[in-house]
């Protein structure tokens, strides 16, 4: 009787993870399309590698259209149903270089040691983008949505873009120039070394610290706290 119900419950057991590596040459840019788990080391040589269960594995699409890699899920090919995996998949990637990264369809992004001269970070949707050890002349950050976006390191001139119920978290970034924009009832916490110019059109709150000249818009907003 044991070993029947043993039997029984077999096929309902999820699929056993596998692993599989991909062919990649250099990308500089990035585009998360799909609710995955995207892991990216910068300054090696180009690599990839995604651990999921095989009929996900089956399906994952890493295209790259000149220097612009984008991660996504294909089409199964047959007339079979595809059933969403329980796990995200988790995808592992390393590049020399990588300046833009976005994120759509609910992905979770992170990155470490972007740097470059200008550095885009984009989310859109529900996703999450964390860049640690960003070093970049000019840093633009923009979030779409009620995703995440945390970024740190150090970005000269630093523009912050909000609009809906997100979060961006910029307080570890070293910003000398920082300009910031909310739409939407979201909220952002940045630092500023210099200046400080926020423009808040929403109900949402925006956090600057450090001891920047700041420039707020509208100027009497409760909303909004710069400087010390």
């Amino acid at each position: 009787m044991r070993a029947l119900l043993l039997a029984l419950l077999l096929p309902l057991a999820p699929a056993q993870a596998a692993e599989r590596s991909f062919s990649v040459t250099s990308f500089e840019r990035l585009r998360l399309e799909g609710p995955f788990e995207l892991r990216v080391s910068v300054g090696g040589p180009p690599s990839a590698r995604a651990e999921a269960d095989p009929a996900t594995l089956e399906r994952l699409v890493l295209q790259q259209d000149g220097t612009t890699l984008t991660v996504r899920l294909g089409t199964t090919g047959s007339a079979e149903r595809f059933t969403a995996p329980r796990q995200p998949p988790v995808i592992t990637l390393t590049t020399p270089v990588l300046r833009t990264a976005t994120v759509l369809a609910g992905g979770r992004l992170r990155v470490g040691g972007m740097r470059g001269q200008r550095i885009d970070l984009a989310v859109n949707g529900a996703g999450a983008l964390i860049a640690e050890g960003v070093s970049a002349d000019m840093l633009n950050a923009v979030l779409i949505g009620n995703g995440t976006l945390t970024v740190s390191g150090r970005g000269a001139r630093t523009t912050l873009l909000l609009n809906g119920a997100g979060q961006v978290d910029a307080g570890a970034l070293q910003a000398d120039e920082l300009t910031v924009r909310l739409d939407g009832n979201g909220e952002v916490r940045a630092a500023a070394r210099y200046t400080a110019r926020v423009a808040s059109g929403g109900l949402g709150r925006v956090s600057v610290s450090g001891n920047p000249a700041c420039k707020v818009t509208p100027p009497d907003s409760a909303l909004v706290r710069c400087g010390r």
